[in-house]
């Protein structure tokens, strides 16, 4: 299993204006419904309650989410992601395709291992995109991941602030102080700088927060 700072290569930064387009702003939000589509989690149960020690100190599954954590794929589909991570027996709970479709992965209140330093306290959404550019060309993907978003911070009571990319994890405790790695004794802090993450880009972080600030969640969006 490839959980210690997994390296994907095939980023690439986006061009387009990190102002958030104003057809965003005219969408009408909609609770998001999700597609069960789940990984064989409770197969790899034995080695996440070992992992879960070994870089958390604790064997606990269990999930109360405080963070968001937002990727994107480098795989260009979404089968290919779910095997990608059935193989690797890496997991997220939530994957949004290309046509906006919002694939639940794990129970959200299951522990997954797809954000390194912060799966004690993340909940982790993978967007299926080969790179930024990709992922914001798509305008239903986008508005699906915003309302997705926009419906956990509202359902877990998580503030704007703890809407987190994947490449500030990398960052470590400077940027994310849950950041926590009992492991790794050269890097506590943060991912190496081999490791570091670029995903899913600011531009797409910049869109995404400005919709949350200008959308603020309330209990009505559940």
């Amino acid at each position: 299993m490839q959980f210690n700072h997994e390296h994907r290569s095939g980023y690439k930064k986006s061009a387009k204006s990190k102002k958030l387009p104003a057809k965003y702003e005219d969408m009408q939000y909609k609770k998001p419904t999700f597609k069960v589509w789940h990984l064989p989690y409770l197969e790899w149960e034995q080695n996440y309650r070992s992992y879960f020690k070994k870089y958390y100190g604790d064997t606990n599954l269990k999930l109360n989410p405080s963070m968001i954590v937002m990727h994107y794929t480098v795989i260009p589909t979404v089968e290919g992601t779910y095997r990608a991570l059935s193989r690797n027996e890496v997991s997220v709970q939530l994957m949004v395709g290309p046509d906006g479709t919002i694939y639940e992965l794990m129970p959200l209140n299951r522990r997954c291992t797809g954000a390194y330093g912060v799966n004690h306290v993340a909940l982790s959404i993978e967007m299926v995109a080969s790179t930024e550019s990709d992922l914001l060309s798509r305008s239903k993907q986008v508005f699906a991941s915003f309302c997705l978003v926009k419906y956990l911070m509202a359902k877990y009571d998580i503030p704007l602030s703890k809407i987190v990319a994947h490449y500030e994890v990398s960052e470590g405790k400077k940027r994310v102080p849950e950041y926590t790695d009992l492991y790794d004794k050269v890097y506590p802090d943060r991912y190496p700088p081999s490791s570091a993450r670029l995903d899913p880009g600011p531009t797409y972080m910049n869109w995404l927060r400005s919709y949350l600030k200008e959308n603020p969640p309330s209990r009505e969006d559940l």
